[in-house]
């Protein structure tokens, strides 16, 4: 049977790592945190574990989501390997991640751990692209989150508000499916709308459909609508023949 540790070792020099260190925010906390569990569950020699993202859940409280594209931003640089198995994942760590290594703090007479962006073959200026584009998807994921949360406006009028977004971050969203998908099929009916008829007739009934939605959510429209049924009234007011 494989030997496991009775503690967690995470190597200070990963501290002085400028790929950990460029983590922007919010993710450098979320990325240790996640570590520390792979490196709790890893195999000592191999590196490799597999805990459920369930499980990391209930460990930390973060969502599963967020561990989802936490990992998923590891994987990038280098810090981790990931293999899809039957039922969860297969991780396994970068060697200098796993403390008496040859690779790792141990053996590290550089002071420093080896640069992931040399073992995975990223340049640093690829790397800042890639980080510029997950802060980027950070905050389309929070305006996604504020747009579907929001107890001011409707459903179809959040579906409406998510098409605006842009096609390529919706796709990329792995929260709120229902919500995402309808606006994606939304965006994409309009895409289809524009190839066949002029932009402003497109324009036009955009606009129309918008107006429209926010004049049914209005209170005194519906009151009205409410006061001419009950009086059998048509829209103008008058009694209806």
């Amino acid at each position: 049977m494989a030997k496991y540790a009775s503690h967690i070792r995470v190597p200070v020099s990963l501290f002085k790592n400028d790929i950990f260190l460029g983590l922007a925010g919010r993710n450098k906390a979320d990325c240790l945190a996640i570590l520390v569990v792979l490196l709790r569950y890893s195999n000592q020699k191999t590196g490799e574990c597999y805990p459920r993202l369930a499980h990391m859940h209930s460990l930390l409280g973060l969502s599963k989501a967020t561990i989802y594209r936490r990992i998923k931003l590891m994987v990038s640089i280098g810090l981790l390997k990931k293999k899809r198995l039957s039922s969860t994942n297969l991780y396994k760590l970068n060697p200098i991640l796993m403390v008496g290594s040859s690779q790792g703090d141990v053996s590290d007479t550089s002071g420093g751990l080896i640069s992931a962006v040399r073992l995975t073959g990223i340049n640093k200026d690829n790397f800042n692209i890639y980080l510029n584009r997950n802060n980027y998807n950070n905050k389309m994921n929070n305006e996604i989150d504020k747009i579907v949360n929001s107890r001011d406006i409707d459903k179809q009028s959040k579906i409406i508000k998510l098409a605006s977004l842009p096609l390529r971050d919706l796709k990329e969203c792995i929260n709120h499916p229902y919500y995402v998908q309808k606006a994606i099929e939304y965006q994409e009916q309009e895409l289809r709308d524009k190839r066949s008829l002029p932009k402003h007739i497109v324009d036009q009934a955009m606009k129309a459909a918008v107006s429209k939605n926010a004049k049914q959510r209005s209170f005194n429209y519906r009151k009205k609508v409410e006061f001419n049924k009950r009086n059998n009234l048509d829209w103008k007011g008058n009694p209806k023949k």
